[in-house]
């Protein structure tokens, strides 16, 4: 395995690139109304990551329709893509079906970087998880593992948990795997607008509305003392770069 599978057909899906200011945004016609606050605020953190440690031959595990194709593609040699046969998203791009609870069967010391974005939370046997991601590796390979933590339950029943940073680092130290970098994303005042988004925010053009207050609540002095101060306390998820020893 090294060619993504219909890799020449693959189109965005969750992200669209902005042709003015060149951020990736929620795509209305895949994010849900209710999650595209959060989906505009961790992405630009998601993408920072990705294009500072992708490199080399890339497992995207878990991957669904591969939303981040396009941010690493230009910057790893291979692609190697792995979900869930039964996952709830379209997987036409999965090289091979695995199920991601169980050993990978995939050879040990294989690979530069593996991507498991918003998966860790759907396996309930994290450990397993993490120690596989250690094992398929290369010495010196890294995982970058995004995972959300005040988030409402989704793709039911298949959520089992929400992780603090104490957590994702216990898995690290139990597998061998060196944190690079361990960082929150949100904080008390995006948890606060995130659930406002998801309760009363309902038709897209409230959505579009919502999307341009909070963008300016966001620029103020106050917002930025706020989360800045309890983002610790209040992350609405977090994104890990671990490497192998």
């Amino acid at each position: 395995m090294g060619e993504m599978k219909n890799k020449e057909n693959w189109a965005p899906s969750k992200f669209l690139k902005d042709t003015v200011s060149g951020r990736y945004i929620p795509n209305p016609s895949y994010v849900g109304i209710g999650s595209r606050y959060l989906c505009n605020l961790f992405i630009d953190d998601y993408v920072r990551i990705i294009r500072q440690h992708a490199h080399g031959k890339m497992l995207d595990c878990g991957c669904g329709d591969v939303p981040y194709y396009d941010i690493y593609r230009h910057l790893v040699t291979d692609v190697v893509c792995i979900d869930w046969e039964n996952s709830l998203h379209k997987n036409p791009y999965v090289d091979q079906y695995v199920d991601l609870n169980k050993p990978f069967p995939l050879e040990s010391n294989t690979f530069d970087t593996l991507l498991a974005a918003d998966v860790l939370e759907h396996i309930y046997n994290p450990m397993l998880f993490m120690n596989e991601v250690a094992r398929v590796l290369k010495p010196g390979g890294k995982a970058l593992v995004m995972v959300p933590y005040y988030y409402w339950i989704h793709e039911a029943p298949h959520d089992y948990y929400r992780y603090t940073e104490y957590a994702l680092r216990k898995f690290c130290d139990e597998n061998k795997l060196n944190v690079i970098s361990l960082q929150p994303y949100g904080g008390y005042p995006d948890v606060l607008l995130d659930l406002y988004n998801k309760k009363y925010v309902t038709t897209e053009n409230g959505v579009r509305r919502f999307m341009k207050i909070t963008s300016w609540i966001r620029s103020t002095k106050y917002y930025k003392k706020l989360n800045e101060s309890m983002i610790r306390l209040f992350p609405l998820g977090y994104c890990l770069v671990a490497q192998k020893m």
